[in-house]
Parts: C-alpha cells; sequence; structure tokens
C-alpha cells in the first residue's frame, strides 16, 4: 500500500497538527479552551473503495469486469487534496500506474468450467506411471469390501434385492468420480439412509393403496425425490446448511444406527426368518424382544456359523488394526477379510450341503427380479404420472434422507480436505451427490453419499485420484458377470454378518466422544445425543432425524436473535476502546499483578481472579502501607465508560431476528448503565439528556443490516433525537453500499446530520465524514469524541 502511502502526504500533513492538539487520551478528554481547539479539525478521510472490491484486489488484477468498479476507476477525480468533501476521495487512477494496461488479463473460461467439472482437470493430467499401480490396487481393494457390504445393505436394511446395492454402487461411483470435489472420498449406499428406505417400504407395502407397487418402484420414487432436492439446494447455493448439525446430534445418530444395524440382523442370524415373517415387528425395539423371546428357537448350525464367522473376522480386524496402526504395515489394508468371508462360506456351504440341513441362502442375486436371469437393471422412469401419490408419500422420507446423507458427507468431506488440503465447495457437493443419486434412481438404486471409513480405506490402499473410484466401478461391473453367479449358496446369515460388523464398528467411535463431552462438562451435547439416540431406537429414524434437525434448528435461531452489542469504554492513555463490561475485568488482572507482592500479611500473593483482588481492596483498611482503595476506585472509574457519554458498539450485523433483542438491551442499558444487570432489578437512573448527553453507535462490525433491522434502529435514534433531546453519532459505518442506502433513505443520516450540525465547524477542512454520510458520521470513536465539549457534560 506504498502508493496510497505518498498520495496521503499531504492529509496527514493537513491534519497532524489538529491530532497533537487533541493530546493523549485518557478517561476524560481535555477540556478546551475553544470550541475550536475542541472539535480539531481536519479529520482525515476514510479512503474507501467499492463494496465489491478491496485495494489489495485491485492491486493484484489488471483489470475489473464491474462496471461500478470501471466507473471508479475511470473518474478522473484530480489531487487528492482538491474538493475532497464528498462520496469518496480515493482516485482510482493510481492503480492503472501499478498495473500495464496493455496486458490484459483474459478470463480463463476453460478452468471456469473445470471448476464445476472437476473430471475435466484431472482426467487429461491423470499421469499413468505415477498414479495407475496406487489406483488399481485401491479399485480392487474396494470393490471385494464394497461388494458384501452393499449386498447386505439392500437387504437387510433396505429390503430390497442385493443387486440393487451393487448398481448403486456402480452409478454413484461413476457420476462422483466425474463431478467429485474431492478425489479420494468414496459415494456409495449409505446404511443410516438405508435404514430408513427399509423403514418406509415396509410401511407402504401394508398398506392397500399402494400394494400395485413395487418395492423397486418406491425406491426409485424415493431417490429421484432425494435427488432433486439435493441439485436443487446446490444450485440455490445452500451448501452453507452444512454447518447446522452439531457433533453431538451425528454421533447420537449414528450409535441408533449401529445399534439398529445389530439388532436388525437377528432374526437371519438365529435362523428365525421364517418364525419372523409370520410374527411381523416392525420396529427396532420389538425385533429386540422377538430375538429374546424366541432365541430357543434358533436354527442351532445357521447361529453356529454365524457365531464362528463373527468371531474370525473381528479378530483378522483387530489385527489389521494393529498392523496398520501401531506397526505401520499398511499392506494389510489389501487382506480382504469381508470378500474371503464371502467366498469361503459359500464354498463350505455347497460343499457340505449346509442348505440341505435348513441353512437359508441367497440364491440368484444376479437380478432385481426373480423372475428374471438377465445382468442389466431394471430402469424406472420416475417421471410417470402415476407414481404422484407415491411422491406425496414418500417426501417426507425422501427429505430427511437427503438431509442425514448430506450432513454425513460432508464430514468426511471436511476431514479429507482439511488433511490433503483439498478444494471443497459445499454447494458442488450438493449438485454431484444430486447428480449420483439421479442416476441411482434410475436403476432402483439405494441413497448413496459419502463415507469417511471407505474413504480411509481408499487412501490406505494408495489411491490419489478418482481414477480408483472408476476401477473399482468396473470390479464390479465383473463381479456382476463373472462373480454373482458363483455366490448362489451364499448363506444369508454370513451375509447379514457383514452389516453387523459395520454396526459395531459404529459403536466402537461412540465411547471415545462420550468420554470428551463429559470431561469438559458438555452436559447439553451428551443430552441431544441421548435424545436423538434413543428416539431413533425407540421410534423410528425419521423421528430422530426430525427431531434432531428441529433441535438444530431452534438453536441456531436462538444464537441468531441474541444481539452483541457492547458498551465501550477507553483504556486508558490510549486510542483503544473495548468492552467496558470485559475490560474491567482485564483492568482488574493487570492491577493485582502490578500488586502481586502485596499481600495483607506482608507475603507474596498471586491474585488470579477479581475476588482476590476485592479481598485485597476490603483488607487494605488494616494496613496502613497501602492505599489499595483509592487506587482501585481510581481504575473503576477510569474504566468506565466517560461521565455523559454512552458509546455502543453494534459488531454483527442487524437483521429482523436480532433487532428486536438490540431494542431490549438497549433499554436495559438506559436502565442500568451495564448489561451485566439483571433485568428484574430497580431502575438505576433515569435515561435523558440530563445524565445521558451524548450516544455514540460503533458500528465496526455492522457489515448488514435489513429493512426490519433499519426501521428499529430508527426508532431509537429518533427517540433518542426527539423525545429525550440526546446527540447521536456514528462511528465507522461500513462501505457496504447497502447499509448506507438504508441509513440515508430511511432518515437516519438526517437525523444524525441534523442533531449534530450545531456543534460542528463547519469550515472547509473539517467537514470531511465518512465517505460523504454528513455531520456525525466519524472514522473512530476518538474523533467522535473529539468533537464532544465535556464542559456541557
Amino acid at each position: 500500500m506504498a502508493v496510497v502511502d505518498e498520495n496521503t502526504k499531504l492529509l496527514r500533513n493537513k491534519s497532524l497538527t489538529n491530532v497533537a492538539q487533541g493530546g493523549a487520551p485518557t478517561g476524560r478528554s481535555p477540556t478546551p479552551t475553544s470550541n475550536a481547539r475542541l472539535l480539531t479539525p481536519g479529520r482525515p478521510p476514510l479512503y474507501s473503495v467499492p463494496s465489491t472490491q478491496s485495494l489489495r484486489s485491485l492491486k493484484s488484477i489488471n483489470s475489473i469486469n464491474d462496471p461500478l468498479v470501471d466507473t471508479y476507476i475511470n473518474r478522473n477525480t484530480g489531487n487528492l487534496g482538491d474538493d475532497i468533501t464528498g462520496s469518496s476521495v480515493l482516485n482510482f487512477n493510481m492503480f492503472n500506474k501499478l498495473n500495464n494496461n496493455n496486458n490484459k488479463s483474459q478470463f480463463d473460461r476453460v478452468a471456469y468450467l473445470a471448476y464445476y467439472l472437476p473430471f475435466l482437470n484431472w482426467l487429461p493430467k491423470y499421469d499413468i506411471k505415477q498414479n495407475l499401480l496406487g489406483d488399481f490396487l485401491a479399485g480392487i481393494s474396494l470393490a471385494s469390501f464394497q461388494i458384501p457390504l452393499v449386498m447386505s445393505i439392500a437387504t437387510s436394511l433396505a429390503h430390497l434385492p442385493p443387486i440393487t446395492g451393487i448398481y448403486s454402487i456402480i452409478s454413484a461411483a461413476i457420476m462422483y468420480s466425474l463431478l467429485g470435489c474431492v478425489p479420494v472420498l468414496i459415494v456409495g449406499p449409505s446404511p443410516s439412509t438405508a435404514i430408513m428406505f427399509g423403514q418406509t417400504i415396509e410401511q407402504i407395502i401394508h398398506e392397500k393403496s399402494f400394494e400395485s407397487f413395487s418395492e423397486l418402484e418406491i425406491a426409485s420414487v424415493m431417490a429421484f425425490s432425494m435427488s432433486g432436492l439435493l441439485l436443487g439446494c446446490g444450485l440455490l447455493r445452500f451448501g452453507f446448511l452444512d454447518n447446522v448439525l452439531s457433533r453431538a446430534l451425528l454421533k447420537g445418530f449414528i450409535a441408533a444406527m449401529g445399534f439398529i444395524m445389530i439388532v436388525n440382523e437377528f432374526s437371519t442370524e438365529l435362523g428365525l426368518v421364517e418364525l419372523a415373517q409370520s410374527q411381523p415387528h416392525l420396529t427396532t425395539l420389538d425385533k429386540l424382544i422377538f430375538a429374546i423371546k424366541y432365541y430357543k428357537e434358533a436354527h442351532i448350525l445357521t447361529f453356529t456359523i454365524s457365531i464362528v464367522t463373527l468371531t474370525i473376522v473381528m479378530i483378522i480386524r483387530y489385527i489389521k488394526s494393529l498392523l496398520v496402526n501401531k506397526y505401520n504395515k499398511k499392506s494389510a489394508i489389501y487382506f480382504p477379510e469381508l470378500f474371503l468371508m464371502v467366498v469361503l462360506a459359500t464354498y463350505l456351504c455347497e460343499k457340505y450341503k449346509w442348505y440341505q440341513n435348513g441353512v437359508e441362502i441367497v440364491g440368484n442375486i444376479n437380478s432385481p427380479s426373480s423372475s428374471s436371469t438377465t445382468t442389466l437393471p431394471n430402469f424406472i422412469n420416475p417421471l410417470n404420472p402415476k407414481y404422484i401419490p407415491l411422491y406425496k408419500q414418500t417426501f417426507s422420507t425422501a427429505f430427511l434422507c437427503a438431509i442425514l446423507g448430506y450432513f454425513d458427507s460432508t464430514t468426511a468431506t471436511k476431514a479429507l480436505g482439511a488433511k490433503y488440503n483439498y478444494n471443497v465447495s459445499s454447494n458442488r457437493e450438493l449438485i454431484a451427490l444430486g447428480s449420483s443419486n439421479l442416476l441411482t434412481s434410475l436403476v432402483s438404486g439405494l441413497p448413496s453419499f459419502g463415507a469417511f471409513g471407505r474413504s480411509t480405506i481408499n487412501i490406505l490402499a494408495g489411491a490419489t485420484t478418482p481414477m480408483a473410484t472408476l476401477i473399482m466401478a468396473s470390479c464390479t461391473i465383473l463381479a456382476i458377470i463373472y462373480l454373482l453367479p458363483l455366490l448362489y449358496f451364499l448363506p444369508e446369515c454370513v451375509l447379514a454378518l457383514t452389516t453387523t460388523i459395520i454396526g459395531i464398528t459404529v459403536l466402537q467411535e461412540i465411547p471415545h466422544d462420550l468420554k470428551f463431552f463429559w470431561a469438559i462438562r458438555g452436559y447439553d451435547e451428551l443430552g441431544l445425543f441421548a435424545m436423538v439416540c434413543l428416539t431413533t431406537i425407540l421410534w423410528s429414524a425419521q423421528a430422530g432425524v426430525g427431531l434432531g434437525v428441529l433441535v438444530a434448528i431452534v438453536r441456531v435461531i436462538r444464537h441468531s436473535t441474541k444481539s452483541r452489542i457492547q458498551i465501550m469504554g477507553r483504556i486508558p492513555n490510549t486510542h483503544v476502546f473495548r468492552n467496558a463490561d470485559t475490560l474491567i475485568e482485564e483492568s482488574f488482572a493487570g492491577f493485582a499483578n502490578e500488586h502481586s507482592n502485596v499481600g495483607s500479611n506482608g507475603n507474596n500473593s498471586n491474585f488470579s481472579s477479581t475476588d482476590n483482588l476485592l479481598n485485597l481492596a476490603s483488607s487494605s483498611a488494616t494496613n496502613p502501607q497501602i492505599t489499595i482503595n483509592d487506587k482501585l476506585s481510581h481504575l473503576i472509574a477510569e474504566i468506565e465508560d466517560i461521565e455523559g457519554v454512552l458509546v455502543i458498539k453494534i459488531p454483527e450485523p442487524l437483521n429482523f431476528a436480532n433487532s428486536s433483542d438490540l431494542k431490549s438491551k438497549m433499554t436495559r442499558i438506559e436502565r442500568y448503565g451495564s448489561l451485566l444487570v439483571h433485568p428484574s432489578q430497580p431502575s438505576k437512573r433515569q435515561f435523558n439528556n440530563q445524565n445521558i448527553k451524548f450516544v455514540i453507535f460503533d458500528c465496526k462490525g455492522m457489515n448488514d443490516i435489513d429493512s426490519s433491522a433499519t426501521q428499529v434502529l430508527y426508532e431509537i435514534i429518533r427517540r433518542y433525537v426527539e423525545d429525550e433531546g440526546i446527540t447521536v453519532s456514528f462511528s465507522r459505518v461500513p462501505t457496504s453500499s447497502n447499509v448506507r442506502d438504508k441509513f440515508k433513505k430511511s432518515g437516519i443520516a438526517s437525523l444524525i446530520n441534523q442533531c449534530n450540525s450545531n456543534r460542528i465547524s463547519h469550515s472547509s477542512e473539517s467537514s470531511w465524514s465518512a465517505s460523504g454520510m454528513g455531520e456525525g458520521f466519524f472514522l473512530s470513536i476518538d474523533e467522535a469524541l473529539k468533537t464532544v465539549d465535556l464542559d456541557t457534560v
């Protein structure tokens, strides 16, 4: 900013004498000898640029594609010292000297297009020698892990044919690899959303009015609705909503999902499927009671296979975890325990004829319908008008699935983006997920979102680009053609174990978070965790998500409606103003350190709190060597606001939500002079021009204001000026055109200028104000105080 400094020398020379006359500020400004000396003419103007740009951006680029900025740049304002009263005094032609106008920068359309279509960026630059081996190994490892997992999710949680889960990972993987922001993120069927899908399908198929629709049609309609919601939110730039749900809320729902995933498989793993069909039980609690009630009737061979297989797999996973995390044996990640579990169980079932001894097998899983043997998916047109009743019936589930899936996915994208420095855009992620689920809905697939666990496996397996995802999709297609026919004798209890294993893995992560919240006494988060978890388990997944979203919205609204205005006090012998309520505590701490070697018994004392300092003050009467009371009283008086002047800082944007709280807090300040006094206490003073003669609003941080808040602020200022006879001024009004336009058009600016016109000098040098706002608008609190005649206070 050297150029700006050179061009402001004249202005600084003009104002140097006047600033010096103001003297070093203290608790009270020096008493002036004349009104002219007091008002310190020659305030330096505010250097401002259009609200769409900044000085740094103008310095760093050669051309600006903005009509407003071009108008400023092309406008010849002459010398900075000439005729600088007005809206903006900065001559933007100085920046033309910094840049070579002959070298106009050109907009890179290819880069712009690749920003929204990431495959245009990574695919042409793909390095086969450097990346292909790692991506290939990762793709194979993911396919061996994903295939049994999504088959289990489809059958056990979503109550759909297992092939639909496989179609889902293919369609979602292909689409996300083209549009996704995070190269190593794995998108596929999500257990939490699959549970909600399954519960809705179970409810609808038992209703007579929907008996003509198949499970696949219901799934297609819900997936299409969900994709539309995700795409709409992405196009409308609603990506900021990923910050609404807290970690405790998500962990509560995830813990409930892990529990539900385990309980849902009890009937299959105990060999009680036929009995469960004759005694339907829909809720998780019903399924748990059913398993406890009929465990003595379990099929012994099925139960034995389940227990032995689960024990072996969990031991292998534990050994893998030790090798990878403790002994840094990264190659252990390639061991496909789930895939081998499926293959060995199928082989043993066929060899020893388990299916003849009552063990249920999956049979033909190559097609979503048992009447067909083709490997191609049954495409469904979700835009068919006959599905309109289904859209109405399932929209709430689709809405909750979209919310939950997106928040689950964005947790993974944020973690990966922060760790590996990816450029993650929430809005582009919404579009990528919406497009993935749109393609999935055409094949009656499951809702698919990103998952941190699967993405971590992808990274550990060597993936560096989205090519690993495409390789995984290709391996899955080959598995449909060549592998799935060989899994005809796969025991259903072993397939169900995949979901159980994932559920156990999910629950293993929960105690760490609960322990952390308990250690920091985060009882509110623990309560939210318990509420969401129990609601999901005892009622339904939809109710758990709905309650969690409702609580999150209420918390956000409650936070946004709180005004954070501050009463400002000046730090003694400085130009710095701070929140007076906290400044007192800070000054006490400094005062305590200064007198830390003084105690009532003559020994060294360390005053770590305000209470200790006050105890020292009260005991000073018995210690004639020091006069703590006098010093402490002087300190408090010096820190409190200047007598007769009230400085209020509005450090946040004002809107319809927090403007009412602003008004109520202003009322409390008028009655008590502090926000620390409870409003139930009797008023300590009358707020009028006998006690408070000047009110200064500091707007540093108030970078926006809406119409409702403007009206409230106007009513407050009008009452001060017209009813109470108090002089009101503003400092550091932001350069936002929205704020300044509303100040001018609402009449706030005219009220301020009118009440300040009689006390501020009208010389040409003293008429500068904050970017042409007029009299009563200043560049700092200190400048506003220099215009206050303290003899009249």
